[in-house]
């Protein structure tokens, strides 16, 4: 009887290890898999995870009794992965599924019923690859119990309206739009905070560089803290030309990717470690960088903005170091002014230029402590946040 003990195991996870499994049978059929292990099994299944890349489906239909029969049996955790060259639409059955505590999409159409009561009990949401077509107006997410939300790479975003004011762990990977900080204005509860652009906008509007200053001043409990250059480059424009209008007192991790060749963004991100008094990590990404920048190595030379050090910074990481005038200087300044520091890492893509290693080296600390490690390893992915 043990052959039959998985029947009622409560995490069914088919994912894409389990279908290379079977591939290599010569008769392997994936929906007649599928088909049969939902028919065997006993009790709820809590847990199921769907992913058809490298499967051959015959419909969606097929999908869809699936997630009828996981939906009915209580599923609290569901993923579903679709392949890469496909999509599929979400069922109702997955709407009206008010067990749901997870709920995890790849290549899916997001396109609730009307009416559509959301998710009563969901904790954790991370879509990627979905596109949001509203129903009405907008694509309306009432989840009051909501904490974890991810999109990534998502389309129509701008008909997104999330309704979840408890909402502390928010990361935004876009590359079609960033109209979606619109939606957040009533989510004040944020620890964690993570937005990349991956597209090109030549002429932000006030009105959006705005609502970003807004959703910081609004997150007074943020923790931490993670922008690329698109949206630090937001906050150096006319409309907070008088200085970040915000502390971020409760920030202890700042994590940003910086172009070093503009003023503006090397001003914001100071501005914003200074206004983050309990700051002890930071993580800088050289976007980008330029040995002839005469102004800029002025103003890093004469660092009148930081009146005071910055007294709890324990942890720097650099990475992409582009061994540039402008980026030594940097790291002179943030060495000359962090009495606390324990350890900062520069990473490089090329080869460790010794001449460069001796500078670094030679630099004065303030901190008795700090130590100074140069490396052609990585030491932290700036493209994501874990959430």
């Amino acid at each position: 009887m043990w052959r039959y003990n998985w029947a009622s195991l409560p995490n069914l996870v088919l994912n894409h290890r389990f279908n290379r499994s079977f591939k290599k049978e010569s008769h392997y059929n994936f929906k007649e898999v599928v088909d049969d292990i939902l028919l065997l099994h006993i009790g709820d299944i809590v847990k199921f995870v769907l992913d058809t890349r490298g499967a051959r489906m015959p419909s969606h239909a097929v999908i869809d009794k699936w997630m009828l029969y996981v939906t009915r049996n209580c599923v609290k955790d569901l993923t579903l992965c679709i392949s890469h060259n496909d999509t599929y639409t979400l069922p109702s059955s997955v709407f009206n599924c008010s067990t749901l505590t997870k709920l995890k999409l790849f290549k899916c159409v997001f396109k609730p019923p009307n009416p559509f009561l959301g998710f009563p009990n969901l904790t954790t949401l991370h879509l990627k690859g979905t596109t949001f077509v509203p129903a009405t107006s907008y694509c309306v997410i009432k989840a009051p119990l909501l904490v974890n939300l991810s999109l990534d790479l998502c389309r129509g975003t701008q008909y997104l309206n999330i309704v979840s004011p408890g909402l502390k762990r928010l990361y935004v990977a876009d590359s079609h739009s960033y109209l979606v900080l619109d939606c957040f204005m009533n989510c004040t509860n944020l620890r964690l905070l993570g937005l990349k652009f991956n597209g090109v906008v030549d002429n932000p509007t006030n009105d959006k560089i705005s609502t970003l200053a807004k959703l910081l001043v609004s997150s007074t409990a943020l923790e931490v803290l993670s922008l690329d250059s698109f949206f630090v480059e937001l906050l150096s424009v006319d409309v907070v030309l008088n200085g970040i209008p915000f502390k971020l007192n409760c920030l202890w991790r700042l994590l940003l990717d910086i172009d070093f060749r503009k003023m503006g963004l090397i001003s914001r991100t100071l501005q914003l470690i200074k206004n983050s008094p309990n700051l002890s990590e930071l993580g800088i990404c050289v976007h980008a960088t330029s040995d002839n920048a005469e102004a800029i190595l002025k103003y890093l030379d004469t660092p009148s903005y930081l009146e005071r050090p910055l007294d709890k910074l324990e942890y720097v990481v650099i990475n992409d170091f582009k061994n540039s005038e402008v980026e030594l200087l940097f790291v002179k300044l943030l060495l000359s002014l962090t009495p606390s520091l324990l350890r900062m890492c520069i990473a490089q893509q090329t080869d460790i230029d010794i001449d460069v290693a001796l500078e670094l080296m030679r630099f004065p600390r303030v901190s008795p402590r700090a130590e100074l490690f140069y490396s052609q390893r990585t030491f932290f992915d700036f493209g994501c946040v874990d959430l």
